[in-house]
């Protein structure tokens, strides 16, 4: 509704086609933005819930194995991920129980995981001792440490199996993932292993001459998830803003428009360049001399 001076109403100037279609695509990048933000911010809290339980349980002072899984079918909770536990026993050292796990990297190198079975009173664990570097030549090990031999205690970190791999073959004493179905070959020696879990070798006693490269300690850092999901929230306030400042230029165009006397125009015309002082005087000349 115009006013007494004649000004338009804002709701008529803006109602046109081009600038309902430029209000839905402000409602679509801000809702793209958004949920863009989510999605960061969802990754940078799982990230932040996983460096929470390495920093909680991979040093924490080790506790039986059955406070954590109390028996071989027992699934591994998700809040015992690097829990440590102690187990006293021996290695499992027939040629048939060493095992080695596929493309595990280490410092920008590919190698091997030396698995290999721990008996205990409570059942057996499958134990990943380190990293094994891989032959140049071959896709294997290269010089494998031996599995020491007699009763000893050793302090491992718990890790859920891992998923197999699909449409893969394993070369002889070799697999691709540290799975329960993978490594159910070496239980007619071994005995039964605990499928909920294997464990990674923190420490050894008595420690053996010759050992497996540790494994590092992971990482927790949290990444730019959270500068991400920021800065697509600072996206979607853009877009409106943006857009109430364009809309804003053009009511007051309009105003001014009809302040001077002319005629309404769209609102996405472009106004008549002003003239110069100089043609004015040149088009009064031109009058006088017709006249």
């Amino acid at each position: 509704m115009s006013g007494a001076t004649g000004e338009p109403s804002p709701l008529r100037v803006l109602a046109t086609r081009s600038w309902a279609l430029a209000a839905l695509g402000v409602v679509a990048a801000v809702v793209t933005c958004v949920m863009l933000g989510l999605w960061q911010f969802h990754r940078f809290e799982a990230k932040s819930a996983r460096a929470d339980l390495i920093e909680h349980n991979y040093s924490a002072p080790p506790v039986a194995l059955t406070d954590v899984l109390p028996a071989s079918d027992s699934p591994l909770a998700a809040d015992d991920g690097w829990r440590t536990v102690r187990l006293t026993g021996e290695y499992c050292t027939a040629p048939e129980c060493v095992l080695y796990a596929r493309n595990r990297p280490f410092n920008g190198e590919v190698g091997f995981a030396q698995l290999v079975p721990f008996r205990t009173d409570d059942g057996t664990v499958m134990v990943a001792r380190g990293w094994v570097p891989t032959q140049s030549a071959s896709s294997a090990p290269a010089d494998p440490p031996e599995v020491p031999t007699g009763e000893r205690t050793i302090v491992v970190r718990l890790r859920p199996m891992e998923p197999v791999l699909a449409g893969r073959t394993n070369p002889p004493g070799q697999v691709q993932s540290i799975a329960i179905e993978e490594l159910a070959a070496v239980e007619p020696a071994a005995g039964t292993l605990h499928r909920g879990a294997y464990g990674e070798l923190a420490s050894e006693d008595p420690a053996p001459a010759d050992a497996p490269t540790p494994f590092p300690r992971p990482d927790t850092s949290l990444g730019p998830h959270l500068s991400y999901a920021v800065q697509w929230w600072a996206f979607a306030l853009f877009f409106p803003i943006a857009w109430a400042v364009r809309a804003r230029r053009a009511v007051l165009d309009e105003i001014e428009l009809r302040r001077r006397g002319g005629a309404a125009q769209p609102v996405h015309a472009r106004r008549a360049p002003a003239r110069s002082r100089d043609e004015e005087e040149e088009d009064a000349l031109l009058d006088e001399l017709r006249g």
